[in-house]
């Protein structure tokens, strides 16, 4: 029987910072989700104010995914060596930094200032995804898939508030003399900076650390080089399967969700239509993630992941094969994307989770992330490509082949003994 330390507490104890973590990643997890959608809900319109033209504008959007991908990479450094805190923390903070920077931008009528704000306001989102990790920390094994998925559960509810805010950001700003798109970035340095305030003071003890067995004050671990790492993962086949299929998801719903609202606004669709059709999709992504968190408690992760990719691929069948004008039609394949989407996610992130050691959690999630990230930058530059010269059927074809590489992956499916921790 092993003898208890200050960071090896009774199980009673480490349920109770469990509970109290979750508690913590959920309300950071609100409040700043509503300062993501609060600040995107602007950040086209207020791109192509500042750039003076559409092409511009959509630099703004692959400034943000780049950004969250450098975030994560960061986050990931920071974690390894300090724990879960200093690297939430962190990210939260230079989301908070980027919002202040977008505002002065619209201030000043500087583009490039708000592109560089952009890059640190991408940090937000990637901070929020890093926080599903965290919730996993201390979860018993039979419950990784519920804490995770609660925390991604709550982002719907910032998707929701935050668009609301425009018009009231719009009058606090002509209230303060601001220009009228830069209201808005007010809410979402008020909601970054609660966030870090949350994490920074309430997430203790640090889970991770926890985890790990170690005291705050000790010594630190070096992240592993990035060839280090992915050498370990190339002999952890249940690890590499959980990081492709994060990636090719992600780069499959990106791709597909950008241009449908395109696709439809080609054969005439009016623009509230097309935002409702978002809508459900978004609150797919979001809305169930707890009913998927407990199906992989209740069946392991490895049949829901098959599962949300068997939904996804039958989502790109229903979206391919409707036109522009088949409302109904993309309106239900654009919520299965989104349903599906995140079965894949919460399924492919327990098994990550589960199947890598605890020293080297935060590398593994980290890499994982970043190269999420990347592949959606990736997909959205692409897709445009392939839906001006292909179609929009063909996007979708595409995506389903992309959707099935992880899968035949041979050395992926090969069994191998398991190595949770």
């Amino acid at each position: 029987m092993p003898t208890l330390t200050t960071t090896d507490p009774p199980r009673h104890d480490r349920a109770r910072v469990q509970r109290r973590t979750v508690r913590t990643l959920v309300v950071a997890e609100v409040i700043s989700g509503s300062g993501i959608a609060t600040g995107f809900a602007v950040t086209s319109l207020l791109a192509e104010d500042l750039g003076g033209s559409a092409t511009l504008a959509g630099l703004s959007q692959t400034a943000a995914t780049l950004g969250g991908a450098a975030a994560v990479g960061a986050i990931a450094a920071i974690t390894h060596v300090r724990g879960r805190r200093p690297g939430l923390a962190t990210g939260y903070l230079a989301a908070t930094v980027g919002a202040v920077a977008c505002l002065v931008s619209a201030v000043v009528h500087s583009f490039p200032l708000f592109l560089v704000g952009m890059v640190l306001y991408g940090a937000a989102g990637a901070t929020g995804l890093q926080a599903r990790f965290a919730a996993a920390d201390l979860a018993e094994p039979q419950h990784r898939g519920r804490a995770m998925s609660l925390v991604l559960t709550t982002t719907v509810v910032g998707a929701v508030v935050g668009p609301n805010l425009t018009g009231p950001g719009a009058a606090i700003a002509e209230r303060l003399g601001l220009p009228p798109l830069s209201g808005t970035y007010l809410f979402a340095i008020v909601g970054f900076a609660i966030a870090f305030t949350a994490i920074a003071v309430l997430l203790r003890p640090d889970p991770l650390l926890l985890a790990r067995g170690q005291d705050e004050a000790g010594e630190r671990e070096k992240p592993p080089p990035l060839r280090a790492m992915l050498t370990a993962l190339r002999g952890n086949r249940p690890a590499v399967l959980a990081i492709l299929s994060i990636v090719a998801g992600h780069l499959v719903m990106i791709a597909v969700m950008s241009m449908t609202g395109i696709h439809m606004h080609h054969a005439g669709t009016g623009l509230g239509v097309i935002g409702m059709v978002l809508s459900g999709h978004l609150a797919g992504m979001y809305g169930f993630s707890t009913l998927f968190g407990w199906a992989v408690d209740r069946f392991r992760s490895r049949p829901v992941l098959y599962g949300g990719t068997a939904a996804m691929l039958l989502s790109l069948w229903i979206c391919g094969t409707a036109g522009g004008e088949d409302v109904a039609q993309l309106a239900v394949g654009l919520a299965l994307l989104g349903l599906s989407w995140s079965a894949v996610l919460v399924a492919a992130s327990v098994l990550l989770s589960e199947s890598v050691p605890v020293a080297e959690l935060p590398a593994a999630q980290g890499f994982s992330d970043m190269a999420m990230n990347l592949a959606a930058a990736a997909g959205a530059a692409l897709s445009g490509v392939v839906l001006e010269r292909l179609g929009f059927a063909t996007l979708t074809a595409l995506s389903a082949i992309v959707l099935l590489l992880p899968l035949l992956a041979h050395p992926a499916l090969r069994p191998q003994p398991d190595r949770s921790t």
